[in-house]
C-alpha cells in the first residue's frame, strides 16, 4: 500500500529524485533528477538504462554521459546514464508536476547520492551544448 501525503507537505527541489513517465511521450516509468527550479518552472534529466542507445546519440558530446553502475543508487536495478546536454534537459510546470503526484502518478525517491550529483555538475560543464550562463545556472 502507498501512503500519498498532500503535495504541499513535500519538496520539488533541485537534486531530488522522483520516478514517473517522464519524459513526455515516455510509456514506461523513469527516475528523473531535477536540476533546475525556478518559479514555477522544473528542469530535469532522465536516467535510462539504454546505456549503448545513449552513448550512440551523445557520440558528439560524450563528456555530457553520466554512467551509473547499479550500486552508484540504491534507485537502479542495472547499470544507467545520464544525458546531460541541452537536447536531455526537459521542462515542465511545478503546479503539472504536483498535480500528477497527487494523481499518483509520480513517486518521490528522495536526494540523489552526493557522487551522482558530483558527476552531474561536470557533465554539465563540460557538454558542447550549454553555454557558461546556463552551466552556471545548472551547476550552483
Amino acid at each position: 500500500m502507498r501512503i500519498t501525503f498532500p503535495d504541499n507537505l513535500f519538496n520539488i527541489e533541485k537534486w531530488k529524485a522522483f520516478r514517473g513517465k517522464y519524459p513526455p511521450g515516455s510509456d514506461i516509468d523513469h527516475r528523473i533528477i531535477i536540476v533546475f527550479k525556478h518559479d514555477n518552472i522544473l528542469k530535469y534529466f532522465y536516467v535510462t538504462s539504454q546505456v549503448d542507445n545513449a552513448r550512440k546519440m551523445a557520440r558528439n558530446d560524450l563528456q555530457s554521459l553520466v554512467c551509473i553502475k547499479g550500486d552508484d543508487w540504491d534507485e537502479l536495478t542495472k547499470p544507467s546514464c545520464i544525458q546531460c546536454n541541452k537536447g536531455n534537459l526537459f521542462e515542465l510546470s511545478e503546479t503539472e508536476f504536483r498535480k500528477n503526484y497527487a494523481e499518483g502518478k509520480v513517486k518521490v525517491l528522495g536526494e540523489i547520492p552526493e557522487s551522482i550529483r558530483k558527476s552531474i555538475v561536470s557533465a554539465i560543464c563540460s557538454s558542447k551544448t550549454f553555454t557558461d550562463k546556463e552551466k552556471a545556472m545548472y551547476t550552483v
